[in-house]
């Protein structure tokens, strides 16, 4: 596999000026990667000790939601400032990327002997017996994206979930194929997120956040750090905290 974030936490991670912004990474996400890469369940994977049934069901969860990001990116796109050609620019070119990941997290799935054709098929509710955590998760995102202001739903996407999987998913994925017999054909899902294309999106929020998120508005200061941490913990711990839960 590529060289992916392994021996970093979130190093990758540009340097900010805002004070806010600071906190928010050195405080929340490094910590928060920190503390995945510590999980015991990640140290199973990483070890091979994790049920294979267990690991497969795992990535199938995440495919579920996975399955929905192009339309997340794509709806952010559409929300960005329509004069900010630069940002709007990067977010349709992420859609546009995006569009593709499902399908290679879903072959990664089936040759685990998941259920990753039945996933992408669906319909959602009827093809796929989802963990109740997974469905929290989803609806979390959902949420963020579609309901609540363009700039939070940023924080929780683009900061939130693209500034931590970097640190987890290349290290899953070496995994995946020591242990768990995923050939090098059916792990690209894992070599993206592990690399470069993945921190680089992370940044690009945080770049957002800079931008857009005046020194004086707190409230949306603060609120830009509940979604990026609540969804960076959900993505970075919860999904192994609900592993161990089976």
């Amino acid at each position: 596999m590529a060289t992916v974030a392994q021996d970093v936490h979130t190093a990758y991670l540009i340097d900010v000026k805002a004070d806010w912004l600071r906190h928010l990474k050195n405080d929340i996400l490094e910590p928060v990667a920190a503390a995945a890469l510590a999980h015991p369940v990640l140290k199973d994977i990483e070890a091979g000790r994790l049920p294979k049934d267990k690991f497969a069901r795992m990535m199938a969860n995440l495919c579920w939601v996975i399955t929905g990001f192009p339309e997340y990116v794509s709806a952010l796109a559409a929300g960005c400032p329509k004069n900010d050609h630069v940002v709007k620019a990067a977010l349709l070119e992420n859609a546009y990327i995006e569009r593709d990941h499902p399908f290679l997290l879903a072959q990664a799935v089936n040759a685990l002997g998941g259920p990753g054709d039945a996933i992408l098929e669906g319909p959602d509710w009827v093809s796929f017996d989802y963990d109740p955590y997974v469905h929290m998760l989803r609806m979390v995102i959902e949420g963020y994206v579609f309901h609540r202001p363009w700039i939070e739903g940023m924080a929780a996407t683009a900061v939130g979930v693209e500034s931590v999987v970097p640190a987890v998913f290349g290290r899953i994925g070496e995994a995946a194929i020591k242990h768990y017999g995923l050939a090098e054909e059916d792990a690209e899902w894992f070599r993206i997120h592990g690399g470069e294309v993945e921190m680089e999106h992370g940044n690009e929020g945080l770049r957002v956040l800079e931008k857009y998120v005046a020194a004086d508005d707190i409230n949306t200061q603060k609120a830009c750090i509940a979604g990026a941490s609540l969804v960076a913990n959900a993505i970075g711990t919860g999904l192994f905290d609900a592993v161990a839960r089976w």
